[in-house]
């Protein structure tokens, strides 16, 4: 009997867990799409002000008093819970991470980190003022030709704001891009063989920019028999900050190739 009820007690916990991802992910994708209808259908920015435009300034004159999209929706929120997703091993207020807002030598407000922003669509206010690696974006979702199918948020394991499909490759090597707990002196890293995208048994629940949530494997989105259509708008909108020119299909088949194997 044991062993007839155990795997469907499984596949019930499992079941439970995507519906709870969805659910978190729909909160999120909710409060988007309301700062979108107030700012016009303005995108958010992974940092607003980053930093200070015309002189690029990093902080050394006041100029670090730039946000993350994660206080730009906050009105939208109300809550830092919905930043959180309870199925991520860094759940906890332990792995919150500092975001910046009040400026250089003050105290900074931590959040979870438990989503992200697409780089592929979502860039930097002043973009380019740090460099290849700080694209601007777009503007606005009017220049995307599938908005029902293009990512715009996910959930995330890692520590920064922003996540470019690159991150599926193992060459995106830990602990880079892990989280430093509060008072800890090391990154903490996700268990195994698991990757940056946060999945519920291979399953990862997508935000996508017309506002649904779906779940999909994270290799599917590379779609890497289109030449130029991806999930991820790598080879429309994202550009390689090697190159300076948009992610090839070649790029995309290497990222599944090397992918962590937790996506396969």
């Amino acid at each position: 009997l044991a062993a007839i009820l155990f795997p469907v007690f499984a596949q019930a916990k499992m079941a439970a867990k995507r519906t709870a991802a969805l659910s978190n992910a729909k909160q999120l994708a909710t409060a988007n799409l309301m700062y979108m209808n107030d700012w016009d259908d303005a995108l958010v920015k992974t940092y607003f002000g980053f930093p200070s435009y015309p002189t690029c300034d990093w902080g050394n004159n006041g100029g670090a008093q730039w946000y993350s999209w994660r206080h730009s929706l906050a009105p939208y929120h109300k809550s830092k819970a919905l930043l959180q997703d309870n199925t991520n091993p860094f759940f906890s207020e332990q792995y919150w991470v500092d975001q910046p807002w009040l400026g250089v030598g003050q105290p900074q407000p931590r959040y979870a980190t438990n989503f992200a922003v697409n780089t592929m669509l979502i860039g930097f206010a002043n973009g380019w003022c740090g460099g290849p690696w700080t694209p601007p974006g777009l503007d606005s979702l009017s220049t995307v030709d599938d908005v029902a199918g293009t990512i715009i948020m996910l959930p995330s394991r890692a520590q920064w704001t922003d996540l470019k499909p690159g991150f599926l490759s193992t060459d995106e090597a830990k602990p880079w891009w892990c989280i430093t707990p509060v008072g800890g002196s090391s990154a903490v890293c996700p268990a195994g063989d698991n990757g940056p995208f946060h999945a519920v048994g291979k399953q990862v629940a997508w935000v996508w920019a017309d506002g649904h949530v779906k779940t999909k494997n994270a290799i599917a989105t590379m779609n890497v028999s289109d030449p130029v259509k991806d999930d991820w708008g790598a080879s429309l909108y994202g550009i390689d900050p090697n190159t300076n020119t948009h992610y090839t299909q070649a790029d995309r088949q290497h990222w599944v190739d090397t992918a962590w194997g937790e996506y396969r």
